[in-house]
């Protein structure tokens, strides 16, 4: 029993660890107005890409409450490049498990942050990435904020 608890607090250390030494091409978040994420509130990201080598993962980190009233949330990703080209993705997150516990870290706030690609920026300069929430409703209560990331 003592060796099983040794062993997961090494793993939990270094996953903290492991966490905490990204580098970090871009991290910012944005909150939530009234904790109510609306259709037309889109969040817009601005960055630069200064290495077109480097591979980059890219995620999100929402922090929402119990409030929130689905277990997943669709989000709309518009990709704007240096040269004014366009591209726009849809990811699905999910924020709790089927028997309804939050996936994120917390109690009264739950925090997730979750990378769901990786990608390899094709020229450098300013970037703009616009999150919109694509939900079948108008307002998402229980949103408290949502950021981007782009880690090596």
């Amino acid at each position: 029993m003592k060796k099983i608890i040794f062993i997961s607090w090494i793993c939990f250390l270094f996953s903290i660890y492991s966490c905490e030494n990204s580098q970090y091409l871009f991290r910012e978040n944005t909150s939530i107005e009234d904790e109510t994420w609306l259709v037309n509130n889109q969040v817009p990201f601005h960055f630069t890409a200064t290495d077109t080598q480097e591979i980059y993962k890219i995620g999100f980190n929402i922090r929402y409450t119990n409030a929130y009233p689905m277990q997943n949330i669709y989000v709309f990703l518009h990709t704007v490049f240096p040269n004014g080209m366009k591209a726009h993705d849809t990811i699905d997150i999910d924020l709790f498990s089927y028997d309804g516990q939050p996936l994120g870290e917390g109690k009264k706030i739950i925090e997730l942050q979750k990378y769901f690609s990786r990608v390899q920026f094709p020229m450098t300069g300013q970037y703009t990435m616009t999150l919109e929430q694509a939900m079948r409703v108008d307002s998402l209560p229980g949103m408290v904020s949502i950021g981007l990331c782009i880690a090596q």
